[in-house]
Parts: C-alpha cells; structure tokens; sequence
C-alpha cells in the first residue's frame, strides 16, 4: 500500500505514474486486494484540495527543528 499516497500524489498533480500503477494493479491482482481502496490517497490523507503551494507548506511547517 506504499505505493498508493505517491501514485496518488503524482496523479493528483499532474505526473505520469502509469508504472506505479501497473505494480499496484498487478499486487491487487495477486492479493485479491483492492489498493487502491485500502490504500491512502490523498483524499483520504485530507490533502486532496491542497494546491501545491498549500502543500509544500503543511509539509515544511512538519519538519521544523
């Protein structure tokens, strides 16, 4: 399920993760598991609306020292 908030981080911005994709759909082939439903997208992480300058700013203000 590692895969799924970066394939969905990539789709949600515009990157091809067409490779991605292939290994989750081949996993929930072999897993008889659904990834992408389990899996946490960025909708269900809450970052779904964010633009990318939002985002780069919930991401900076967690790593401060």
């Amino acid at each position: 399920m590692s895969l799924v908030p970066l394939a969905s981080l990539g789709e949600r911005f515009g990157v091809s993760v067409r490779g991605m994709d292939s290994i989750i759909r081949l996993a929930c082939i072999v897993h008889r598991t659904d990834y992408w439903k389990r899996g946490r997208t960025v909708d269900k992480l809450g970052i779904g609306d964010m633009s990318e300058a939002e985002l780069m700013r919930y991401v900076n203000e967690g790593v401060k020292d």
